[in-house]
């Protein structure tokens, strides 16, 4: 099994190149060289072991690919003129996401909280190069479970306001901050789980920062500038945090595109879009400084203190560069090598009603045998899984008309499709969702005041 891992771990930071496309040439066969020189040698020193907890400490905060230059030019965000960093207004949205509540208080996003597939793509692009196709996935699967389809449009926040023409289709979108299972699932990396705060799992619990913070280091400053943070440091986390969910969250859940991807995903967007570049660093760094600043944090370990809506992008603060923009293959690998190094993270299943009742379930019985354990993690398996299982959510979640519904499902696809289609994907019928009717946390979707605005 260790041996197959390293193959398939090697064959991934080969195959993730061509997301280099656009450099030059010399800098292609630059990274094809740096990286096989670094991966065997760390392996003839044993520095790293040869199975996926090394390969998952040898990734950089560039994710599966390297970026291997910097270009100050390229890379630095603006903070400044119409981007310049204001507190949100009264009526507008922010939520649960750090990432996206910086992106809107700096104008990347709408100021307003709520953005189409274009404006998500521009502004998601612009910040953080997170890759085109992956912008428009996103936001088509927040439409489609969570916005306004007619209307094109989702909220990083709260609900959506009422809209009298089609709010009878499908009802007003939910928007991020209550979607849950769908869109935001348990096991957050600074955010409760939603039962256990009364639905509210968009507010940051600052004991959650504190536990995640920890695992950078010790610096004791308010600047935290020693403090250092990686995919691997993160995925670890992630284990910790599932754990004391299972033990204090009767409700706890995992089963869906939202717990299996979405959750693991959002701890690697921290490092892979809000490390800071530089030419000393070119894959990026994390320290407490930056990570304190997109998360909205103020204070020292200890005496943190949550301000709420405020998060913003630093000053100086160089992005990931054009020639490397975070993919969504890049999303799936990355959570692929996390549940390879970490096998205990991939959960699927839930408590039954208790702290500490977890019972799973089998990849192959949710697949119909398609996938299973073993299997799930050769060639692009995990992606498909991950993104085809996202396309069975629709008529899942979804009540209303037939023709409302289709409308919902035609524009995941759309956007979903272009990522399936090289794949070569094997044919997965419906997943069995009757597998998860046990688990009370499957069925538990609070939603929203029509006045949660902010948050």
């Amino acid at each position: 099994m260790q041996s197959l891992v390293l193959v398939a771990a090697l064959a991934t930071l080969a195959s993730a190149f061509p997301a280099l496309r656009n450099a030059d040439p010399e800098q292609v066969q630059r990274a094809v060289e740096i990286s096989e020189r670094t991966t065997s040698s760390l392996i003839d020193r044993q520095q790293i072991p040869p199975d996926a907890l090394g390969i998952s400490a040898a990734e950089t905060n560039c994710g599966p690919t390297p970026c291997l230059n910097f270009d100050p030019k390229d890379q630095l965000v603006s903070t400044t003129g119409q981007n310049a960093w204001a507190s949100p207004a009264a009526d507008e949205i922010r939520g649960p996401c750090p990432g996206l509540n910086a992106a809107a208080n700096h104008g990347y996003l709408p100021r307003s909280g709520i953005a189409s597939i274009e404006e998500t793509i521009s502004g998601l692009g612009a910040a953080y190069n997170m890759s085109p196709e992956l912008a428009a996935f996103l936001a088509a699967y927040a439409i489609a479970l969570d916005g306004n389809v007619v209307q094109g449009v989702w909220s990083i926040g709260g609900p959506l306001p009422s809209d009298p023409i089609t709010g009878g289709l499908l009802g007003t979108g939910q928007g991020l901050s209550y979607s849950h299972n769908n869109y935001e699932g348990d096991g957050s990396i600074a955010r409760n789980d939603a039962y256990t705060n009364n639905g509210d799992a968009h507010s940051l619990n600052i004991e959650k920062f504190e536990g995640v913070y920890a695992v950078g280091g010790d610096d004791p400053s308010e600047e935290g500038r020693a403090q250092r943070y990686t995919l691997d440091k993160f995925r670890a986390r992630y284990e910790d945090v599932q754990n004391e969910a299972i033990a204090t969250n009767p409700y706890y859940f995992t089963g869906l595109f939202s717990t299996i991807v979405v959750v693991p995903a959002a701890y690697n967007f921290v490092i892979n879009f809000m490390s800071n570049h530089s030419a000393a660093e070119p894959s990026g760094y994390l320290d407490g400084y930056n990570f304190k600043s997109f998360f909205g944090i103020s204070g020292s370990p200890g005496s943190f203190v949550w301000n709420k809506g405020q998060e913003r992008i630093p000053d100086a603060w160089y992005r990931r560069p054009t020639t490397n923009p975070y993919t969504a293959n890049d999303v799936a690998e990355d959570v692929g090598i996390g549940y390879v190094a970490y096998p205990n993270t991939l959960k699927i299943g839930g408590n039954t009603g208790t702290p500490n009742s977890f019972t799973g379930v089998s990849v192959a019985n949710l697949t119909g045998g398609v996938y299973d354990a073993q299997s799930l993690f050769t060639g692009n398996n995990f992606a498909c899984f991950s993104f085809q299982f996202a396309q069975q959510a629709i008529p899942d979640f979804l009540k209303g008309p037939l023709s409302a519904i289709n409308g919902a499902t035609n524009l995941l696809n759309a956007n979903t499709n272009p990522i399936l289609a090289p794949l070569a994907c094997p044919q997965l019928g419906k997943s069995d969702q009757g597998l998860f009717n046990s688990y009370p946390g499957r069925a538990y979707s609070p939603t929203g005041p029509a006045t949660n605005y902010r948050t």
